[in-house]
């Protein structure tokens, strides 16, 4: 019985139905479980990432952040932290610890990530659209606060 007399169901989403969208040049994302789903407790993104590519360094206030290597290899800079991490390799990172991450491959690489609670799902899919000017302002509205360079800027 459900105390909260409510509804449940699952929240699926097949990898064949994906919509691939643009984020940053050569990065692709796809929302597999967006938090209207999920009544807001998660949203979850799949990534192919460039070789030598990533985020800049940013934290967020409000959510976990929780990344599962699908292909290639990765470089995560997690407060003083600096490890490489491979398929099948989980990393969650706490909110409000700083950090960013690389594909430091040769190849394109994929990378799921989850966030808890959810409601960052509209950031991916704007992040693209938006020019690089935008980025600080948009990124803030969404609980991304970007204080730093992408990991490998300027060593490529």
């Amino acid at each position: 019985m459900n105390p909260n007399n409510e509804t449940k169901q699952a929240a699926i989403m097949h990898g064949k139905d994906l919509e691939w969208f643009t984020t940053m040049p050569g990065e692709q994302m796809a929302i597999r479980i967006h938090s209207s789903q999920v009544g807001g407790a998660v949203t979850i993104m799949e990534a192919r990432v460039p070789s030598l590519s990533g985020p800049p360094k940013h934290f967020h206030k409000d959510r976990e952040e929780i990344f599962e290597v699908l292909e290639g290899i990765f470089r995560f800079h997690c407060g003083d932290e600096e490890f490489d991490v491979t398929p099948g390799t989980s990393v969650v990172v706490p909110r409000g610890l700083p950090h960013t991450w690389a594909n430091i491959g040769s190849e394109t690489a994929r990378i799921l990530f989850t966030f808890a609670p959810g409601g960052i799902d509209e950031f991916f899919t704007k992040i693209g659209l938006t020019p690089p000017e935008g980025w600080q302002e948009l990124s803030e509205s969404y609980d991304t606060w970007i204080i730093g360079p992408p990991l490998l800027a300027g060593k490529n």
